[in-house]
């Protein structure tokens, strides 16, 4: 039987562990925020080998090809490939650097990509070309993002935080892997609000970490791991969510709610109930962000 001192104890006890969480979150407040799983996370995943890229070996003539190919053969005006800097082969995906001058632009609007040396897969493009005003909605560019992920064979990836500037919205989409949310497989996509066009591309992650997988199934239930969450935090959405955790990933339940008129995400292990993370989120007109 618990009684009511009991129950206030437990109360207290719960509201305290939360606010040492909170705490620890509110020391990083002066720190800039990121796109959410761009800063939080992603820093834990630099001493690995790409998982996503295979073994096959691409020359640079055949790197070339991949960059015209995915920024599109008929648009392709120029490509000039860079010169591999000394620490080339040290980076996290090694690649090839090309610069392409699209047709009916100058040389000073070239789109810059970066094909990976093994596997040959497009890491990074971008397309620093002005944007001088609004013409599609949010809905809308999302919508094309899809679209072209699609096309590049990145199927079952889902939108999940944007931030818009400077007349693009980026799109952080993640995969996934049946009713699980797989963070760790990012790819950033950036789409022009004038026309649509995708001018930026970012697969480093998503290529450092996709692999297939054998997720273990939950051992509590989501009502379970609700109970490890405390008393105050009200919930709006629950889903399961595989998050890295130093070298290691780990399945969680991935509550959304708010804590004294703040929002926040709590992670709780779906193997033993272990809090795992707190991250504040930031909502402005701008898109979504996260201490």
């Amino acid at each position: 039987v618990v009684t009511r001192k009991k129950k206030n104890n437990i109360k207290n006890a719960n509201e305290n562990m939360l606010q040492t969480s909170l705490t620890s979150l509110e020391k990083q407040m002066g720190k800039s925020p990121e796109l959410i799983y761009d800063g939080p996370f992603s820093d834990q995943q630099l001493n690995k080998k790409p998982m996503a890229l295979g073994d096959k070996k691409f020359s640079v003539a055949e790197a070339e090809k991949q960059a015209k190919d995915f920024v599109g053969v008929k648009k392709v005006e120029k490509v000039t490939p860079f010169e591999s800097g000394k620490d080339a082969s040290s980076a996290r995906i090694p690649s090839y650097t090309f610069s392409i001058v699209p047709k009916n632009t100058s040389k000073e609007l070239a789109i810059y990509i970066g094909i990976s040396t093994k596997g040959g897969k497009t890491v990074w493009m971008e397309n620093p070309r002005a944007i001088s005003r609004t013409n599609i909605s949010i809905p809308q560019a999302e919508k094309k993002a899809l679209k072209f992920l699609e096309e590049k064979g990145y199927t079952n990836m889902e939108p999940n935080y944007s931030l818009k500037y400077d007349g693009t919205i980026t799109f952080n989409f993640t995969y996934k892997d049946g009713d699980i949310t797989v963070y760790p497989d990012l790819i950033k996509v950036k789409v022009a609000l004038d026309n649509g066009e995708i001018v930026g591309f970012d697969a480093a992650t998503y290529l450092m970490n996709h692999q297939k997988r054998n997720i273990p199934e939950p051992e509590i239930t989501m009502e379970k791991a609700r109970e490890f969450v405390k008393i105050d935090f009200e919930i709006d959405s629950t889903r399961l969510a595989l998050i890295p955790k130093g070298k290691n990933e780990v399945l969680c339940y991935e509550f959304k709610g708010k804590y004294k008129d703040s929002d926040f995400i709590i992670y709780i292990n779906a193997l033993n109930g272990k809090e795992e993370d707190v991250l504040q989120i930031i909502k402005n007109e701008n898109g979504t962000l996260t201490f």
